[in-house]
């Protein structure tokens, strides 16, 4: 009986030698492939969402953005391996791909692209299996080498073979748990019933419920789920039963803890011959930092949107208003001083000023360039504004403002912004009304100072309200786009201060307690320098000759323009764009009667502009006097227009005083770049 039981282990031992590692190989080679075609799935799932954005902004011309969308499937975080990214229409006719070698097998996972919930495209990713089959292909050596070289010495050592097949096996159980373990995902095996095997303890991790608690039946994976989302969960898997057994779904859990997951479910379904359900076996990645950083690039897209569309109306509003107001200035000039239109006349023209304000407002949600800055006395600018975002509202402003404050050097119009939308967050806090306290003063911080800012004079302005107050958790997050406590907020105020006082090379920070209110404390930079209030407006006008040559691509604009130089005595020169302009400009030149002055619109769509067509003016003329202007009133160009080589600015809209005034200093008194400061400019 000794040799037959020999013969009986050694077969057992060669048995388990050439199983064993086809076992593990098929296991890794199965888990790594789930693992594989998940990530694949994620990535065509988030990158077809951010296509559909594409499609959908341009809808009936998004096949003819094949840069736009090359340059969108090249982009990627982390290149760890090579793939072949593209997008394809409903007849399979390649529209934008991205290609990298990938060596055959390869794997591909695809996601529709829609547009107002149609489908129009199909986005495909295509990834290469390769390193997967080596890496099987080395566990399968190695798990033989290892196996085989137990049963040599089990063959070695017969009498020893019971301990140690059982220390082969345990060996193996160890090293197959550890590469499960290593997974990143949790290996499950569930049934129709919602009970659920886990193979190994990351699921602990994951929600906080013990390993155990599931195996024993006494928790069940339905209660885990969130109600909200487990009848979408039961819908997901219905294909799987109808289709070819697998399915993919993504829902959120609830860990013991009470914190939300988000988790996506990938799994099989193996049937019973008498075509019920035996069990399933499947996959759970924790996949809470995608679905967060999709929604952030969600909310950053629609800002980015919005501020495109913002600064695209605050544009054509300046140039409309630019005409308005240019015609209504014409028509004063045109009438008597006693003609009682004068007086509806000036009505308007005071309009036209406050729908600069808004158009303004929208820039600086748009996010252009930097503030255009200019010296403001803080006492009666601060009470200005404050008293007017207050105006029909339950608050009542009380200030507490020295006769000593420092000067700002700010753009008016963004800082208002800010006040009014302190302000208006203090009301909203104080339905019933109340009492909201301003406060300002002087503040010199040295370079240890606590504040993220640098050492120098600072004017710190607080706003307190006597509000609710709101919890300490919120403070960090008032300033984040889209983020906000209230019913019929935007979220959108706070974080467009926070950007302008940052812009100012300031600070904004927020105290805040729950029954008592809440606190803004603002820091901009102080200049320690007077200004006498702004003079009146003077009605005379400063009159010239000479030639000069003006481009916008607006007709109106351009016209009405050509009509106030023309009223102040000058002869105008009309161009549509830049390169008409250069054209116009370099004659002039040649014949020896060249222009005294030139007035360039920064931004002409489709054409050259007034910063392209500047660097060729100044290689035609190097003493070129050119006077840049823009709807885009926070324009780069318009904020630092001495490094661009112009002599001066005239931001849309403008009356006719103002342009006297800019022609004269740079034609008559040949001044070179006045600043944006100073009075002279009417600014």
């Amino acid at each position: 009986m000794k040799p037959r039981k020999t013969k009986t282990a050694h077969h057992i031992a060669l048995a388990l030698a050439v199983a064993l590692p086809i076992f593990l190989s098929a296991s890794y080679f199965f888990v790594g492939y789930l693992n594989l075609d998940a990530t694949l799935q994620t990535e065509a799932d988030a990158n077809a969402l951010f296509a559909s954005q594409i499609i959908h902004s341009n809808p009936d011309y998004w096949r003819f953005e094949e840069i736009r969308l090359q340059e969108f499937l090249s982009r990627r975080l982390i290149k760890t391996h090579n793939e072949i990214r593209r997008i394809v229409d409903l007849n399979n006719i390649l529209v934008a791909e991205h290609w990298d070698p990938v060596a055959y097998p390869f794997m591909m996972r695809s996601h529709n692209l829609y547009d107002s919930g149609r489908v129009v495209a199909k986005l495909e990713i295509i990834r290469s299996l390769r390193p997967l089959v080596w890496n099987t292909l080395l566990v399968v050596i190695s798990g033989y080498l290892l196996t085989f070289a137990i049963y040599w010495s089990v063959k070695t050592f017969i009498l020893d073979i019971r301990q140690q097949g059982a220390e082969a096996l345990l060996e193996s159980e160890g090293k197959y748990r550890l590469l499960v373990n290593n997974l990143p995902a949790v290996v499950f095996k569930g049934y129709a019933d919602w009970s659920v095997d886990f193979f190994d303890d990351k699921i602990e991790a994951l929600t906080g419920y013990n390993k155990a608690d599931f195996d024993s039946r006494r928790l069940k994976w339905n209660e885990v789920i969130r109600s909200e989302d487990l009848l979408n969960a039961k819908e997901a898997f219905i294909p799987a039963l109808r289709a070819n057994h697998s399915y993919t779904r993504e829902y959120r859990i609830q860990a013991k803890d009470g914190g939300i997951l988000w988790v996506q479910e990938k799994g099989q379904v193996i049937f019973h011959p008498d075509g019920q359900i035996d069990y399933i076996n499947g996959v759970f990645f924790d996949i809470t930092e995608r679905k967060i950083i999709e929604e952030e690039r969600l909310v950053y897209s629609k800002i980015e949107s919005l501020g495109v569309l913002a600064g695209g109306i605050a544009h054509d509003f300046n140039n409309i208003l630019t005409v308005i107001l240019g015609n209504i200035n014409l028509a004063r000039l045109n009438l008597p001083k006693e003609h009682g239109g004068q007086e509806l006349l000036t009505e308007a023209e005071n309009a036209c000023f406050r729908a600069q304000s808004l158009a303004r407002q929208l820039l600086t949600f748009a996010k252009g360039g930097a503030p255009i800055k200019e010296l403001v006395a803080t006492e009666p600018f601060i009470r200005e504004s404050i008293t007017f975002a207050c105006r029909g509202s339950a608050a009542r402003a009380e200030f507490t403002l020295p006769d000593n404050l420092w000067t700002l050097e700010v753009d008016p119009g963004q800082i208002n912004q800010v006040f009014q939308n302190l302000v208006i967050n203090a009301i909203q806090a104080m339905p019933l009304g109340g009492t909201i306290k301003i406060q300002a003063e002087n503040l010199v911080l040295t370079a240890d100072s606590d504040l993220p800012l640098r050492a120098g004079r600072y004017v710190k302005i607080s706003f307190q309200d006597q509000g609710g107050g709101m919890p300490a958790k919120y403070l960090a997050k008032i300033f984040d786009p889209y983020f906000t406590t209230k019913q019929k907020g935007s979220g959108l105020g706070l974080a467009t201060s926070y950007f302008i006082i940052k812009n100012h090379h300031g600070h904004i920070a927020a105290e805040s307690k729950l029954g008592v209110g809440t606190t803004f404390t603002v820091y901009l930079p102080g200049v320690d320098r007077k200004i006498s209030r702004p003079p009146q407006v003077e009605t005379k006008l400063l009159c010239g000759k000479g030639k000069i040559l003006i481009m916008d691509d607006e007709d109106m604009v351009r016209e009405v323009v050509g009509r106030m130089v023309v009223c102040l005595g000058y002869e105008a020169n009309l161009a549509r764009d830049g390169a008409e302009a250069i054209s116009i400009f370099t004659e002039a030149h040649k014949s020896g009667q060249p222009f005294d002055a030139v007035i360039l619109d920064l931004t002409v769509p489709g054409g050259m502009g007034g910063k392209e067509a500047m660097e060729n003016l100044l290689k035609i003329d190097p003493q070129v006097k050119a006077i840049a202007s823009s709807g885009y009133s926070d324009d780069p160009v318009m904020a630092e227009f001495h490094k661009y080589g112009f002599s001066a600015i005239i931001p849309k809209p403008y009356r006719v005083m103002e342009a006297s005034k800019i022609l004269h200093n740079i034609i008559v008194k040949k001044a070179d770049a006045p600043g944006r400061h100073d009075p002279e400019l009417g600014s």
